[in-house]
């Protein structure tokens, strides 16, 4: 994730141990740093729900919060 003028900003991101732990093991699985790994698996969540696909939410297209309703 970059900002305008190029520069990367940390996120910081909290998970259960159990999740932690599988972050980790498919960091070392795939040969990617676990900052490269968080970063990727960011950026294509954020593609997927721009493109609709609410499943990571558990959510169907029809349940997502409408623009502008307070939700």
């Amino acid at each position: 994730m970059t900002t305008a003028n190029g520069k990367k900003q940390p996120v910081r991101v909290f998970l259960e141990q159990d999740d932690h732990s599988r972050f980790l093991v498919q960091a070392g699985t795939h040969r990617l740093t676990p900052s490269a790994l968080g970063e990727l698996l960011m950026q294509n969540g954020l593609e997927r729900l721009e493109r609709g696909d609410l499943s990571p939410l558990g959510l169907e297209a029809t349940d997502a919060p409408r623009p502008g309703s307070g939700s």
